[in-house]
């Protein structure tokens, strides 16, 4: 048995992978996708809360900022009373230059800007706001600082405690595993949460966004999650689909592997049956219109497999032509012919018809073939009859033509069979030497109960008698087509009108009960060579 090439395999392990591959890959797309949708969500929820702090804050510091026209004394009692009605508040302070003069948290005071971690030293006289990581009254807790000009030189402060902040960065973060950083304004020091262990531990940014908070600062945050949460939910997806996508792999590879095993076996199958004796020939007789009597038959390969019943003759032969058998297999034909008709008695010149496939035309082999096919039968003394295609002709590259000739001049006639149903070139048909054209059923069909012509059936009968070529009519089965066909001087019938294609055994007894009498003369119009 010839060695399988391991390339062969390559579908099989493809069907079994692709799906396995194709799950890890949509799996691992669809984590992420998750793992971003859940993270731009929390940063939504940060974002849309400390929006919410700042707008309150924003209008807080509008009244702030009016208080700077007045002494510490006179704005004390309003920056108390507005720091202790807003929770978010840390103080609410007053500046002149880069001093602390007023703060609702300690009253009237003298601090130096500087006290405030990261303090930047330029302000924007129209309003700025940014974060620090610490005040001089909580230098360990972060917050976000408000300004704006007032009169003369001074400013009004809002400090916004960070600790609510940073509290609603902690309940977020506990959603997912989290570590979500909030920057307010350029340079600002970020608000972290801290509930989920160091910064520092190793993390990935999971989603960012940076938003402009009211035309005045952007507001920055970030997400970022253990690159083991996104492995983990790929993990648990895999776990969830990859059974699936496995059993799809392994059916996939499964009809790979029978489809390969099909394809790789059928010569080894071929060759069994050949072996086994599994094949068999079928004939169809033939009707000379001249003699009114059995001309010749058609010999029909039929393949009965054991336990699968017949084979159709369209598939196993078109399956021998892809696979290169289809020579091999014509010569057990010929082989069992000849055993057949070693207990035939037709009498000489007897026509058997044998379709030849392209590839065995044109087959430098086809001669000697036909030559010991003819010597193992010259008992009977038949007229072998090689039925081909118009496509046999049309892609010969010239040694179909040397087979054709040397075989004809020993004596084998040649038809097209099929004729009008494929790629017919009329220059071809002159151009190589035929003795007649078999006409294919689908024409005969067309022939009308009403008595209609039959157009195109007529010009292939005239076109063939203008050559000089003897016709015959394929699938005859009614009288009107029989009737029909011999007005129009169709010299041979084959069809179920006379009889079906039959066993050997079966066609010796029918052909007893339809062959001429015991020494009666052939005609000589019965040649099909004589057309």
């Amino acid at each position: 048995m010839e060695r399988v090439p391991s390339w062969r395999y390559l579908p099989v392990a493809l069907a079994l992978s692709l799906p396995v591959l194709a799950c890890a890959g949509l799996t691992w797309w669809h984590a992420q996708k998750a793992q971003r949708e859940e993270a731009e969500s929390a940063a939504r929820i940060v974002r849309a809360q400390t929006q919410h702090i700042l707008a309150q804050a924003w209008e807080v510091l509008d009244r702030v900022a009016a208080l700077t026209a007045v002494p510490c004394e006179q704005a004390l009692p309003d920056l108390q009373r507005w720091g202790t009605l807003n929770p978010y508040f840390r103080s609410l302070i007053l500046l002149r230059d880069d001093r602390i003069y007023c703060s609702s948290a300690v009253g009237k005071a003298d601090y130096s800007v500087s006290e405030f971690r990261r303090w930047s030293g330029s302000l924007s006289p129209g309003g700025w706001l940014f974060t620090v990581d610490g005040t001089p009254l909580a230098p360990e807790r972060p917050a976000i600082l408000l300004g704006r000009s007032g009169t003369d030189g001074h400013s009004g402060v809002v400090v916004v405690d960070g600790r609510y902040v940073q509290d609603l960065l902690n309940a977020v973060a506990t959603l997912r595993d989290y570590r979500i950083e909030l920057q307010v304004g350029e340079g600002g020091a970020p608000i972290r949460s801290d509930s989920q262990g160091p910064w520092d531990a190793p993390s990935s940014l999971v989603y960012s966004e940076t938003t402009n908070h009211d035309g005045r600062a952007p507001l920055i945050v970030r997400v970022k999650a253990p690159p083991e949460d996104l492995v983990q939910a790929w993990q648990q997806l895999m776990l969830t689909y990859l059974p699936a996508a496995a059993l799809l792999g392994l059916g996939l590879a499964v009809g790979a592997y029978r489809l390969q095993a099909n394809r790789r076996s059928f010569k080894e199958l071929l060759r069994r049956a050949m072996r086994a004796d599994e094949f068999q020939v079928h004939y169809q007789p033939i009707y000379g219109q001249a003699t009114g009597q059995c001309e010749g038959v058609e010999a029909l390969m039929r393949w009965q497999r054991p336990g699968v019943g017949y084979v159709r003759p369209d598939i196993f032969i078109a399956a021998a032509e892809e696979d290169g058998m289809i020579i091999a297999l014509t010569r057990h034909l010929f082989a069992l012919i000849e055993r057949d008709m070693r207990s035939w008695t037709t009498p000489p010149g007897f026509h058997v018809g044998i379709n030849i496939a392209a590839e065995h035309l044109s087959s430098p082999e086809l001669v000697p073939d036909i030559e010991r096919f003819v010597q193992n039968v010259s008992a009977r003394q038949p007229v072998v009859v090689l039925e081909i295609t118009e496509r046999s002709l049309i892609t010969d590259d010239g040694q179909a033509r040397r087979n054709i000739d040397a075989l004809r001049a020993q004596g084998v006639l040649v038809a097209i069979d099929d004729f009008g149903t494929g790629h017919c070139s009329l220059s071809y048909l002159q151009q190589f030497p035929v003795d007649y054209l078999k006409i294919d059923q689908g024409f005969v069909h067309a022939i009308q109960p009403s008595g209609e012509d039959a157009p195109v059936l007529d010009v292939i009968i005239t076109l063939g008698h203008r050559l000089g070529l003897a016709v015959l009519a394929e699938g005859v089965e009614t009288e009107l087509q029989f009737n029909y066909l011999v007005r129009r001087g169709v010299a041979l019938i084959q069809g179920y009108l006379f009889a079906r294609p039959m066993p050997s055994e079966q066609f010796l007894h029918w052909y007893a009960g339809h062959a001429p009498p015991p020494g009666a003369k052939r005609p000589e119009s019965s040649n099909l060579g004589a057309g």
